[in-house]
């Protein structure tokens, strides 16, 4: 059976368990309405077993009726589904313990999991139109165990399996053959949730997409416990770019969505952040410029207006060609010959040498009106 593919996003709930970081209710309110308007059709938004704080937060975005699916986080518990059913939540998703390792840390085994797994899909058919299950550690699980996990699951009514690369172990490789397995003992929808410890959690999603998953959560900025979670503008820019997967997101939301998580969470975007870091859309070599010049496709897969941020002059600096500088001074009004824009060259990247940096707008000024003094007094 083919299902329609799309992105989960755990900003509000995976994201803000990174450590050090809490969002106000006014600011996961207008995470939530940002996403949604961005077109992400399913915002996981909390963990309702938290408290009367969490769950009165969950019922304020629920409240904002927006047109996506809101679903909560739990454990395999009757008191977390419990608190779950209070918020009034479309879905519910709880997580099990799929890895040997995680049976012993939880003192749990096979056995148990699959009879609490029965236990509570029974009590979340009555309280949810929409419930799904999570193989924590999955990464690290037996194939055979989950392929058994996976049809328990089917069979119990469960909408969704989540497998999660809960300490992003998993390569693109690893994760097709994950997703593989699964695909072929289920017809249930597949989620996969990538951490990015080792910095593969974009590339195991766009994998796992291509293996057969239906869905994939993910957060803005990648934000989440120790390295992050796959970053929603990331994984969706790649999976438009090298998967020919458009999954219906509002790329021009990209820029304002970041801007908003970093704020709110106090995790500043880094400058050549993929996507939406300024420094991304920046360029300094003369044969990049150059090439932009001509065709901004020559050296960008995405342009900064597709994801909601200005187009940037090029920087003036030691790797400068002299196309830059011609295009540079023509932008403060001062248009040059190309035999100029040669001869400026050599101390424009005299003055980047001694500032250890590229040259301000200003500086470059202040450049330019020196060399043409100097050029004047010499032709005169």
């Amino acid at each position: 059976m083919k299902h329609t593919r799309y992105l989960i996003d755990t900003t509000l709930r995976d994201g803000e368990q990174a450590a050090g970081v809490v969002f106000t209710l006014a600011e996961k309110m207008a995470i939530a309405r940002q996403l949604a308007e961005a077109g992400v059709t399913e915002l996981e938004v909390g963990i309702p077993v938290m408290g009367p704080n969490e769950v009165e937060h969950i019922q304020a975005i629920i409240a904002q009726r927006l047109p996506c699916r809101l679903t909560t986080w739990g454990r395999a518990t009757h008191q977390d589904l419990e608190a779950a059913a209070q918020t009034g939540a479309d879905g519910f998703h709880f997580s099990l313990p799929a890895s040997a390792l995680h049976m012993r840390i939880w003192k749990k085994d096979a056995a148990w999991a699959l009879a609490m797994l029965s236990e509570l899909a029974c009590e979340a058919k009555r309280h949810f139109t929409y419930f799904s299950v999570g193989a924590q550690d999955a990464s690290r699980a037996d194939p055979g165990y989950l392929v058994e996990f996976a049809q328990a699951a089917e069979s119990v009514g469960a909408r969704r399996l989540r497998l999660a690369d809960t300490v992003g172990c998993l390569n693109p490789q690893s994760t097709m053959d994950l997703i593989r397995a699964i695909r072929g003992a289920t017809d249930m929808e597949i989620e996969f949730h990538g951490h990015n410890d080792l910095g593969m959690a974009v590339g195991n999603t766009v994998a796992a997409f291509i293996a057969g998953a239906d869905c994939a959560s993910v957060t803005v900025n990648g934000l989440g416990e120790r390295a992050g979670n796959a970053a929603l503008e990331v994984t969706a820019a790649a999976l438009r770019h090298t998967a020919d997967m458009d999954l219906g997101i509002n790329f021009k939301s990209f820029a304002a969505l970041s801007d908003l998580v970093a704020n709110a969470s106090g995790r500043r975007l880094a400058w050549d952040k993929p996507v939406t870091g300024a420094g991304c859309f920046q360029h300094e070599s003369g044969i990049h410029c150059r090439g932009l010049a001509e065709d901004r496709a020559s050296y960008e897969t995405v342009r900064a207006e597709d994801v909601g941020r200005a187009r940037q002059s090029f920087v003036i600096g030691r790797h400068s060609g002299s196309a830059a500088l011609a295009q540079a001074a023509t932008e403060l009004g001062t248009p040059l010959t190309r035999t100029l824009a040669q001869d400026l060259l050599p101390l424009v990247r005299r003055e980047a040498e001694r500032l250890g940096r590229g040259l301000s707008s200003e500086e470059f000024k202040h450049a330019l009106e020196n060399f043409l003094l100097n050029h004047n007094e010499v032709w005169s």
